[in-house]
């Protein structure tokens, strides 16, 4: 029987050879919908939803599983599932139409309960979908990454504590940028000279480069901008297509975990805790946001800018 651990691994490279032959083909780019959280749905977004149905069932998985386009799925005949898998068939699916390296396959193993929260996720797989390679951890264990031909890869955290040094990324969809570069603003402008600033819009992605050691930061302050400034709601509203998008739990369920056993700190935008972070929730209550930094020094030195970039913020 295979264990969890072997299983998330099995359907994360599943769906992985699924969606590779359709990497930055025409086809993909059809919006074919909106999903739950109210993203819009690509053509390689259904193709990926398919292959893990069918992984599911063809292996008899005693589960369920959530997905951003599908929500909470049972699976006919299991009526006890052990557990329920949160997943994203293609996190990055902007970067998977466009043949670009920023998209993974990204599952969690958690506990069957209505509300599954980050703190209940007890297995986590990411696979990249153009190179293979494949993060994997049990909670409280060592991260495991292998290459494409199963052999063992050695990564290593930054150690940068220099926000100026610091190479990170930003969430931004459906954002209204003008704002959020306002508010955090100061914090990327001092990482473009000698560290680095990226928009990737895979927080999957981003937050398994903390492990590797290419990126050092991973931010994202879309909620807290429009938490904290209320009056910002109809700038959001038009920049995500007449809804709010935000950062959910599903997005981060496994890249979260994968990176906390690494060693890295994440957070809200706030500084506190995701451990209580529902993962199938997509309502705006649940809206999550995000600063993940591969050590505390340099969480905290992020943490400093950012607030101080919101209390001079004045979005009138």
């Amino acid at each position: 029987m295979m264990t969890p651990q072997n299983t998330i691994r099995a359907l994360a490279a599943h769906v992985r050879e699924s969606v590779i032959p359709h990497l930055g083909t025409w086809r993909s780019r059809r919006v074919t919908g909106i999903a739950s959280s109210g993203d819009a749905t690509f053509s390689i977004d259904d193709i990926a939803e398919e292959a893990v149905e069918q992984f599911i069932k063809q292996n008899n998985l005693p589960v369920a599983y959530y997905s951003e386009d599908r929500g909470l799925v049972h699976i006919d005949g299991i009526n006890n599932p052990e557990g329920v898998l949160i997943i994203d068939p293609i996190d990055g699916t902007r970067a998977a139409v466009a043949n670009l390296e920023s998209c993974v396959v990204s599952v969690a193993w958690c506990k069957y309960t209505a509300h599954p929260k980050l703190s209940d996720v007890t297995f986590a797989a990411i696979a990249e979908i153009k190179s293979g390679q494949t993060f994997a951890v049990e909670r409280g264990n060592p991260v495991s990454v292998l290459g494409i031909d199963g052999s063992p890869v050695e990564t290593t955290r930054l150690s940068t504590t220099d926000v100026e040094k610091c190479a990170m990324t930003y969430g931004t969809v459906g954002a209204p940028l003008n704002l959020i570069f306002t508010a955090g603003g100061e914090l990327a402008s001092l990482t473009t000279v000698k560290g680095g600033f990226f928009i990737l819009n895979s927080s999957a992605f981003e937050l398994t480069r903390l492990v590797t050691g290419q990126l050092s930061a991973v931010v994202d302050l879309r909620n807290r901008v429009l938490l904290d400034f209320p009056s910002t709601r109809p700038q959001f509203e038009r920049f995500g297509g007449g809804r709010l998008l935000s950062l959910y739990g599903y997005d981060v369920a496994a890249a979260a975990v994968i990176a906390q056993s690494a060693g890295c700190v994440v957070t809200d935008a706030w500084g506190n805790s995701l451990d209580n972070w529902d993962l199938m929730d997509t309502s705006e209550a649940n809206f999550g946001s995000l600063i993940a930094a591969s050590n505390a020094e340099l969480h905290a030195n992020i943490l400093k800018i950012v607030n101080e970039g919101f209390s001079r913020f004045s979005p009138n």
